[in-house]
């Protein structure tokens, strides 16, 4: 190729280090060669002059920066040139009709560089003239930079230099002679793989920081990014922000704040304050006497040293308490708690929680929820609260107390000590409760015997001379059966956890500064010499030696060794059984065949062995914990070993974070934590499996390396590939929505098929930090807003629109979109098509428009519009209103007192948490209202609601409806229809309205009204008040002291059994036709088969006595005299002439039983006549029996009583 001068402005520049290659686009074949750096100004033919200009800046980053690459290397030699070069067109001038020329008009310009380092770039390269061309443009004025040195180099090229510590945004304007408006130019100073230092006050980037403070008291925030900051000496603030940080606080009292994302907190040396904040985080108080709170997430958290209160917030937390006398909380989730030595105070708070005491006298509280308590060695309090509670005191002299539910104290032959004074104080044993029996203890072994010092305590003792086992408070051992015990199979002392090793932080990087180093000078090479052989020596042969011979020792036969057999850990599925091969790891020092022989006894499960030493071992039907079992190998000698299996249950992986990639058409990107991230907590990230059930359509996914290596469907990577950054999606060159499907999985338990989304884009467009007006072009498009108050339009096709900060207003267009409106009180219009629109924090107003669009509001109070097709709209946090259109809809209202609204159509509404308001509207709807005093209308329809926990206020509106108030004092109104009315816990008021109700009042002191129609109406348990309404009712007051009025209509009051509490029927037979009905079950003996039902015969009873009235095969006696109460009852029924040991219903007036209704008539049951051992039951008061009647047979007789 020949060199010649070029009279042109457009070229691409090559610079080799040496020299300057200027290739004209348009003359094929020619360059001009220079001596000069990029970025000059250099002479060209004619007086004119040619710009090299610096190369284009990247576009400002969509998360974190990315190392530049690698430029690449010049040609070594030039391409050949054609023959002959053609000379350029001459340009023509732009203002032929000798107008003034237009203004030329300077655009903002963004720039990157790196910390320390200079950069050059040419500010005019992207600044227009309107309407004309061929007019030159050139700087007139331009600021200084606060943050750094500005040098203006000519023809629009400015170098820059920042100071030596600065990081961050720095810019300065420009104006253009004859121009405009000023630009600005944006300089981003990136701290890449540097650390920063920062003294006092100060910040990180929005990109992965490394911090490094001062010995003085620091404030340190790291903002996004997955930052490392070290506080070095004094007491330090250290804020990880956003992403995954690690905070290492070091010497002094130190407060550290992790904030968003799974982040690692570890105080060092003193008192430390540690707040993990929001995330699955890991904490460690370190030395000192230190608080450590993890906040949100399933937390892991490490006290340390010292006297440490520690909280593992909300979520399922694995906490350690580790040395010193600590304060541990395991607040809501279920929570395993490590207490370790001396004296904790442990309260696992709400959920199913795991707590141990470990060494020291230690005080636990379970807390609601059903609780594992174990005291391990010391004198222990353990009190397991409300729940059904599992409590084992361990060694020591411990005080164990149930609290609420059906609770299991544990004993074992270890349990207790030779004085009375060593044995387990169970506080309140109630029916209900058993006591355990492990470690081979039987019921057959105990010696149960009432205290000779406290008559009201019940002593347990292992056989009658042995050691005293535990002492029931207030129990009478008359009372203890066989049935107040459990076998506990196994064993059940937890197998110690290591005190976690606390982690050393690694040096903080020390900042240098790269000192240059000259190129070598290339030196000649010497001229290679020829070297001179040598004769070769001449060889002698050797004379060989004949070797005395020795005689060999006689061999001793070695003693035969038996097989060496190794301890296997199995894990299994939490539902299911197991095969593995225990001679995998065994070994014969002789090398002979192993055989499995056997295995020992198992616990909770069977064992069967097949060939080859595989064991196939099998779970009882429902457990789900730890086994053990021993077995036994033998080698070809007849030698055996033994060893043990440990068998876990697995614990499936969990997929924290699937939000998907963004990628150009023909282009690369990496798979990266960000964008998908499994944890498992007995699994390291090589062993959390992605197994591919469908391969993207649109490009390949593959695994990076010196030769990529696809991944199709039944193909899979690991979490550990995604974290080394060797997953990355290889686009085509075509535009749309695109994805994977995949199981995750550790090869033992599976999650459900999830899907990870692709979008390629044909464009990415940028804004700025301004207001920004941008439209897209019809193509698919990345539209980023970044700052400002911003309008970004999709005009078709799939859009990816991100509004970043400020409030903007995003419209999709055609397509099926993705709408993100970030930071800011955003407007979001999907318009046509399917969109996801994402409010994102900020009080915002999402319309999905036409299309099945998914709507999020996320933080703030959110305004969520669904349009008319079937959509899924989600508040999230704060008070939302969330409005359906007429499809079937899904609205969750999430946290905060949200108003939803469901419209047409066959909706489901969760109000979740708060005191939500929700209008279900017109079709078959599903309420639940979630946590929270919630006020739901199910409009008309047949539809379903549940109040959830919570004093909710439900109305069922028209239609047959299903409501179910929960836990609460509940106000429920059925409206018109057939309905079915649960009241659940609480104190509950129900009205059943127009219709055919069937009510269930649940536990409480509820009040209930039937209403119009035939209600079947059960107070359940508590002391209820039942009206029957209008109509044919049945009244079942259920366990407790029921009111119960019939009102008008033929009325039926209902026992289940004669223990439910005694009634107050107060309008029998006044307003109607009223009777008994009796459940066989309950009251045996009145039938001859089942489903038959037998007239009852009846007698009044004038005479008492052997001699008196004769009531032999009568089932309802009705007495004309008074009694005291319902013994006399039974002792008169004995004596009673004709007496048998059948079962009768007798009423009697009743003198001093009941306050208020003193001489009232009262019904009631004998379940055997002659037999006054056992008791008789009053059922019901009947106030409204004149007691002063002289023929009672007129009021009530045998026919009032139905057996069914």
């Amino acid at each position: 190729m020949t060199s010649a001068v070029i009279n042109t402005v457009s070229a691409r520049v090559i610079n080799t280090q040496e020299v300057l290659l200027i290739f004209p686009t348009e003359i094929p074949g020619v360059f001009q060669s220079f001596t000069g750096l990029v970025g000059e100004t250099l002479p060209g033919a004619n007086g004119t002059v040619i710009f090299v200009p610096q190369n284009r800046p990247a576009p400002p980053p969509t998360t974190a920066p990315t190392t530049p690459p690698t430029p690449t290397a010049a040609p070594t030699t030039p391409p050949t040139p054609t023959a002959s070069p053609t000379t350029p067109p001459t340009p023509t001038s732009s203002n032929n009709n000798g107008g003034t020329s237009p203004a030329p008009v300077a655009n903002n310009d963004f720039f990157q560089t790196n910390l320390g380092q200079a950069t050059f770039f040419n500010v005019l390269e992207n600044d227009t003239v309107k309407g004309g061309s061929g007019t030159s443009i050139t700087v007139n004025q331009f600021s200084s930079t606060a943050n750094g040195t500005l040098v203006f180099n000519g023809g629009g090229i400015f170098t820059y230099t920042p100071d030596p510590k600065f990081f961050g945004v720095d810019s300065f304007s420009y104006t253009v002679t004859n121009g405009t408006a000023p630009a600005q130019v944006f300089i981003e100073v990136l701290a890449g793989n540097q650390p920063i230092i920062i003294e006092g006050i100060g910040k990180g980037t929005e990109t992965s920081d490394y911090i490094t403070g001062s010995s003085g008291n620091d404030v340190i925030n790291g903002l996004a990014g997955n930052d490392t900051i070290f506080g070095l000496a004094g007491n330090d603030e250290l804020r990880g922000d956003e992403d995954n940080d690690t905070l290492y606080g070091n010497e002094g009292n130190d407060t550290l704040t992790g904030g968003e994302g799974n982040d690692e907190l570890n105080g060092g040396k003193d008192n430390d304050v540690l707040d993990a904040s929001a995330g699955d985080d890991t904490g460690f108080g370190q030395l000192g006497n230190d608080t450590v709170i993890g906040g949100l997430g399933n937390d892991s958290l490490y006290g340390g040293q010292g006297a440490d209160s520690v909280r593992g917030g909300e979520g399922n937390d694995l906490i350690f308490g580790d040395k010193g006398s600590d304060v541990l909380w395991g607040d809501g989730g279920n929570d395993t708690i490590y207490g370790g030595g001396e004296e904790d105070l442990i309260f696992g708070n709400d959920g199913a929680d795991n707590l141990y005491g470990n060494q020291g006298n230690d005080t636990i509280f379970g807390g609601i929820g059903n609780d594992v308590v174990f005291g391990g060695e010391g004198d222990d309090q353990l009190s397991g609260e409300t729940g059904d509670d599992f409590l084992f005191g361990g060694i020591g002299v411990d005080t164990l107390t149930g609290g609420s539910g059906n609770d299991t104290f544990v004993m074992t032959s270890e349990s207790g000590g030779a004085n009375l004074g060593d044995a387990q104080i169970v506080n309140d044993f109630e029916p209900g409760d058993r006591i355990g029996l492990a470690g081979g203890l039987q019921f057959s072994d105990l010696f149960i015997s009432q205290s000779s010092e406290n008559a009201g305590n019940t002593i347990i003792r292992n056989g009658s001379a042995g050691s005293y086992i535990a002492v029931l408070i207030g129990v009478d051992s008359n009372t203890i059966t066989a049935d107040s015990f459990t076998p506990i199979s196994g064993t059940i002392i937890p197998i110690p956890v290591p005190t976690p090793t606390t982690p050393t932080p690694t040096t903080p990087p020390t900042p240098t500064t790269p000192t240059p180093t000259t190129p070598p000078t290339p030196t000649t090479p010497p001229t290679p010499t020829t070297p001179t052989p040598t004769t070769p020596p001449t060889p002698t042969t050797p004379t060989p030696t004949t070797p005395t011979p020795t005689t060999p020792p006689t061999p001793t036969t070695p003693a035969l060794q038996p097989p060496i057999a190794q301890n296997d850990a199995v894990k299994r599925p939490p539902d299911g059984s197991v095969t593995f091969n225990v001679l995998k790891n065994d070994t014969d020092p002789q090398g002979s065949q192993l055989t499995l022989v056997s295995v020992g006894t198992i616990a909770n499960g069977s064992a069967s062995i097949t060939a080859g030493g595989n064991i196939t071992f099998t779970p009882n039907p429902g457990f789900t914990g730890p086994s053990t079992f021993p077995y036994t190998i033998q080698n070809s000698y007849g030698l055996t070993s033994t060893a043990q299996v440990f068998i876990t249950v697995n614990i499936s992986p969990t997929l924290l974070v699937n939000n998907g990639i963004i990628v150009l058409q023909n282009d690369q990107k990496n798979i990266t934590p960000v964008n998908l991230f499994a944890v498992d907590p007995d699994n390291p990230p090589n062993e959390i499996f992605y197994r591919i059930t469908q391969e993207p359509n649109l490009g390949n996914l593959q695994i990076v390396g010196s030769t990529p290596q696809r991944i199709n469907t039944g193909g899979s990577f690991t979490q550990q590939n995604i974290d080394t950054g060797s997953i990355q999606f290889s686009a085509r060159n075509v535009s749309g929505g695109d994805q994977f499907l995949f199981l995750l999985t550790d090869n033992i338990g599976t999650t459900a098929q999830n899907s990870f989304s692709i979008t390629i884009v044909d464009d990415i467009i940028t804004g700025t930090d301004g207001d920004d007006l941008i439209i897209g072009t019809g193509f698919s498009e990345n539209i980023r807003g970044f700052a400002g108050n911003d309008t970004l339009i999709g005009a078709g096709n799939r859009d990816i629109i991100e509004g970043g900060t400020g409030n903007d207003s995003l419209e999709g267009g055609e397509g099926n979109d993705v709408l993100q409106g970030e930071e800011g009180n955003d407007t979001l219009l999907g318009q046509v098509g399917n969109d996801s629109l994402f409010g994102g924090q900020g009080n915002d107003s999402l319309d999905g428009g036409a299309g099945r669009n998914t709507l999020l509001g996320e933080d703030g109070n959110d305004t969520l519009i669904a349009g008319d097709d079937s959509n899924l709209l989600s508040g999230g946090n704060n008070d939302d209103i969330l409005i359906s259109g007429i499809g079937n809809d899904t609205l969750l209202g999430g946290s905060g007192n949200d108003s939803l609204t469901g419209n047409a159509g066959d909706d489901s509404l969760y109000g979740e948490d708060g005191d939500d308001l929700i209008f279900a509207g017109v079709g078959r709807d599903l309420v639940l209202g979630g946590p929270g005093n919630d006020s739901i209308d199910a409009g008309e329809s047949n539809d379903t609601v549940f109040g959830g926990t919570g004093n909710d206020s439900i109305i069922g509106g028209d239609g047959d409806d299903f409501a179910n108030g929960g836990d609460g004092a509940d106000t429920i109104f059925g409206g018109i229809g057939d309905d079915s009315v649960f009241g659940a816990a609480g104190n509950d008021s129900i009205i059943g309205d127009l219709g055919d109700d069937s009510i269930f009042a649940g536990d409480g002191l509820d009040t209930v009204f039937g209403g119009i129609g035939n209600d079947l109406v059960f107070g359940d348990e508590g002391n209820d008040t039942l009206f029957g309404g209008e109509d044919d009712d049945t009244l079942a007051g259920g366990g407790g002291a029921d009111s119960l009025i019939g009102n008008l209509g033929n009325n039926s009051y209902y026992y289940l059994a004669p223990t439910e509490g005694v009634d107050v029927i107060t309008e029998f037979n006044v307003n109607g036709d009223d009777r008994f009905l009796f459940n066989s079950l309950g009251f045996p003996g009145f039938t001859t088969a089942e489903g038959t039902v037998v007239p009852l015969q009846g007698i009044i009873v004038s005479n008492l006595g052997s001699g008196g009235d004769n009531i032999s095969n009568k089932q309802v006696i009705i007495f004309q005299d008074t009694f005291d109460n319902v013994q006399a009852v039974n002792a008169a029924l004995k004596n009673q002439n004709g007496s048998g040991d059948t079962a009768a219903f007798f009423v009697y007036r009743n003198n001093l039983s009941y306050a208020g209704f003193s001489g009232a008539y009262v019904m009631g049951y004998d379940p055997n006549l002659s037999d006054d051992s056992l008791p008789a039951f009053d059922l019901g008061i009947l106030p409204s029996l004149d007691p002063q009647t002289n023929n009672i047979s007129t009021l009530i007789g045998p026919s009032d009583f139905v057996i069914i």
